[in-house]
């Protein structure tokens, strides 16, 4: 299941699930450079940013984003 993170606060971190739910996480837990609107996936050694779909989904958001100003 991939997690997007929502915000990220001094301690918590707050993420949207795939079937639009919330789960908090511990700040600390987020990998290194995580930040908000990333795709998180669980790993055996702890959480990974999704890179690839992260972009895949910028990019769906910049594309709605553009057709709505145009």
């Amino acid at each position: 299941m991939n997690y997007i993170i929502d915000r990220i606060g001094p301690e918590i971190a707050v993420c949207e699930t795939e079937d639009r739910g919330m789960i908090k996480l511990r700040a600390a837990e987020l990998p290194m450079g995580a930040r908000e609107g990333d795709v998180l996936k669980w790993e055996p050694e702890g959480w990974k940013v999704d890179r690839e779909e992260t972009e895949r989904r910028r990019e769906s958001v910049r594309k709605k984003l553009e057709s709505l100003i145009e």
